[in-house]
């Protein structure tokens, strides 16, 4: 994807989150506004592709279902349309969220499409239903398990599970301590761990090409979720989780993924413009953006 002129869709959903106080929305829906702000498509060359807008956001949780679950259903199904048409296309899609949920949407255009790999940049979004008992709460902390099989009608929608295979899906960023890490090992999934992408960055790039470049895959998807990044430097997200990645450390491996002619693809999650007073994250985050999507530096 680097270099060639991209497609940037918006898909401003806050539906798989919690509400962060009682009768609030949470504020990741606005993040495209705030990145498109920063000069986002100018600085890119970009194609405008638009936005799919996503229903009203509700509050309300009803154990047993998915928070906002029929909604984040009908938007994953219309954003998998728009993004499969992209990939057949010569632009490739750069999808600005909002937040995890829209990996659903993801999952199903690419399973539509062929046999796909993900490099996931992000926390380990493995939830469901047999490892925890509050799942369904907030489905963006399951989207992970939801793209391999696990959970229940967003992991399946239009009758298509898994949308990915476990064994084709790379995890770079896991916290040494996240409690799905076992679990998800053990279906076959590949994880980088935070401390040894600190190690060696490049290196860490390589280890998950190794899996998403095989020849039995039609090519990759990129994953970005903001709270990969440290806390301390990237507080304005969702859910913040100690011992994140570093800026330097980040666009050196996207820099390296993105150089691969097998991928198709990236989206950018979590960021919340409501935590960042003045948007000076959001517009480092753009930043980044264009140093990996580009020559600009």
């Amino acid at each position: 994807m680097r270099g060639r002129r991209l497609a940037v869709l918006d898909a401003p959903t806050s539906l798989g989150l919690r509400p962060p106080e009682d009768g609030a929305v949470p504020g990741c829906y606005k993040a495209p506004g705030v990145l498109r702000d920063a000069g986002l498509l100018t600085r890119l060359s970009a194609q405008d592709a638009g936005v799919v807008t996503p229903a009203r956001y509700r509050p309300d949780w009803v154990p047993g279902r998915v928070r906002n679950e029929q909604a984040i259903a009908d938007h994953s199904r219309e954003l998998a349309s728009r993004i499969q048409d992209l990939l057949g296309h010569s632009h490739p899609p750069l999808i600005l969220g909002g937040d995890c949920s829209i990996l659903v949407g993801v999952g199903l255009a690419l399973q539509r499409t062929g046999r796909f790999g993900l490099v996931s940049l992000d926390g380990l979004d493995y939830r469901h239903p047999g490892n925890m008992a509050d799942a369904g709460v907030a489905a963006g902390g399951e989207s992970l398990a939801f793209m391999t099989g696990l959970g229940g009608s967003l992991a399946e929608l239009d009758g298509r599970r898994p949308y990915l295979r476990s064994e084709d899906v790379v995890a770079v960023g896991v916290r040494p301590d996240d409690e799905c890490s076992a679990e998800a090992a053990s279906h076959g999934m590949h994880l980088i761990g935070a401390p040894a992408v600190a190690g060696d960055p490049a290196a860490a790039a390589s280890d998950a090409l190794g899996t998403v470049e095989r020849p039995e895959l039609d090519g990759f998807w990129i994953h970005l979720d903001a709270d990969v990044l440290d806390p301390k430097l990237m507080p304005a997200v969702d859910s913040t989780e100690p011992g994140g990645l570093r800026w330097e450390e980040l666009g050196t491996v996207l820099r390296r993924l993105l150089a691969s002619p097998r991928a198709v693809g990236l989206d950018v999650t979590i960021y919340d413009p409501d935590l960042d007073p003045g948007f000076g994250y959001g517009r480092r985050l753009a930043d980044l953006l264009v140093t990996v999507l580009s020559d600009e530096r």
